[in-house]
């Protein structure tokens, strides 16, 4: 009687189902990739909101119930007036990290944890000395200490605030005795050229000129070169990557920022390692320098589009099939994040798929609203959103696939010519310096 009844379980599900198995067996690849993407974002939609909601909960759950207590500073003479100090418990911010919004870093925006930060300077305001290096000024008209920022004309410094040269002063203090405890931080002339004062002004831009979280970071960094040596990369080191044509930097922008282009739709190659040292080679040489110890530091109130790079996504050829593995997708994601803070301008996602439009659609409520002005997206069927592509880009750096008059076919040869002009002017400046920081220890 129970075989009886689980046949006939059995047929029904077969009948009922099979206009389904139909559907399914007539689909091409191209559908079974959409239906995957359509899975793929409902899915991800409602874990993005079920991360909210547990992220408020425990916010609130670690909030301290207990009101500001007052107590009174010991006093050491008859003549000192006891001290009323307010104690306010602190506040536990953790919504940002658990509700997922790690990825935003990469875009070089810090989320609300940072901006919310009780104990981080305002720029331009000297008033917390508790987190100052050693032996640093404490007005701007002090001398600056032997391992301040020196040897530079004032002009040189003329982008920052008082409270700003003061805190990249303590910043430069505070690198240079670590590097003491840890010689390997700055064992190298490849990492000493990397940390000038520009470099470590991204750093406490991206902290909100938080000492420690920026000198974090970049001691996080300075371990990660030290590892990968990215100043070394070639473009022969991954040439199998470079020979589709999948990522390259094509020129400058109206506002004079490097472009870098990516399409995905040109994948071939699965290998991690592979493909994150293109990625890095390519975002060095986007940033490359002749002699950065010459760059100016930039504070919080000027432009910085010196400094900033274009990412121009084109999206057109892609599939499910082309798109990098999670691991690659995910370190890319921490390469920005962690050791390219401050350089992205703006995200151009071209010709995306609807799945992108609708994941972006149903998360950008929970998007902070400077991140979300960094990414944009553009449909080539609608002239209104093309067009934003001649107020971004001169035709002669667009290629024509996108509205540009540039030859969107990939040349190979004029690649690799490039880039070993790029890598030969690369060694001799290296070596250059190298030479110059030997003449000092002598």
């Amino acid at each position: 009687c129970a075989t009886a009844m689980a046949d006939r379980v059995t047929e029904l599900l077969a009948t009922a189902t099979a206009p389904l198995v139909n559907q399914l067996r007539k689909m091409t690849p191209l559908d079974v990739d959409t239906l995957v993407g359509a899975i793929f974002v409902v899915c991800a939609v409602f874990t993005q909101i079920a991360l909210v909601v547990i992220a408020r909960a425990v916010g609130k759950a670690l909030a301290p119930a207990t009101p500001a207590r007052t107590t009174s500073a010991p006093t050491t003479s008859t003549h000192q007036a006891h001290v009323a100090v307010t104690q306010k418990p602190p506040t536990a911010v953790v919504e940002a990290d658990i509700s997922g919004f790690a990825w935003m870093r990469a875009a070089g925006i810090t989320p609300g944890e940072f901006a919310s930060d009780s104990n981080a300077p305002v720029p331009g305001v000297d008033s917390d000395f508790g987190e100052q290096a050693p032996a640093t000024p404490r007005s701007f008209s002090e001398q600056a200490a032997p391992f301040s920022p020196h040897r530079k004309p004032h002009a040189h410094y003329s982008k920052l605030t008082p409270g700003e040269l003061t805190r990249l002063r303590e910043f430069r203090g505070l690198l240079n005795a670590a590097a003491v405890d840890e010689p390997t931080l700055l064992s190298s002339s490849d990492l000493k050229r990397f940390v000038n004062d520009a470099c470590l002004c991204r750093y406490l831009r991206a902290r909100k000129w938080n000492l420690k979280k920026a000198l974090k970071a970049l001691i996080a960094t300075l371990k990660w070169r030290a590892k990968t040596r990215p100043e070394r990369i070639t473009c022969w080191d991954c040439a199998a990557e470079a020979a589709s044509g999948k990522q390259y930097v094509v020129g400058l922008d109206k506002e004079n920022r490097n472009v870098v282009v990516m399409r995905p739709g040109r994948e071939n190659t699965k290998e991690h390692a592979g493909n994150i040292r293109f990625l890095i080679y390519t975002l060095e040489k986007a940033v490359w320098r002749d002699h950065p110890a010459s760059d100016p530091p930039l504070g919080s109130h000027v432009e910085h589009h010196t400094e900033k790079l274009t990412l121009l996504i084109n999206f057109t050829g892609w599939t499910l099939a082309t798109a990098p593995p999670m691991k690659t997708s995910r370190e890319t994601l921490q390469i920005l994040q962690d050791h390219f803070p401050e350089r992205l301008a703006v995200a151009v996602c071209y010709n995306p798929p609807w799945i992108f439009a609708v994941f972006w659609k149903a998360i950008s409520p929970f998007i902070d609203p400077a991140t979300y002005r960094k990414i944009r997206f553009v449909n080539p069927k609608r002239q209104k959103e093309q067009s934003r592509m001649g107020k971004m880009f001169s035709p002669n750096d667009l290629d024509d696939d996108m509205g540009g008059a540039r030859d969107s076919k990939f040349d190979l040869k004029k690649f690799t010519h490039q880039c070993d002009l790029y890598d030969a002017n690369k060694t001799a400046r290296l070596g250059q310096f190298a030479a110059a920081e030997a003449e000092k220890g002598e």
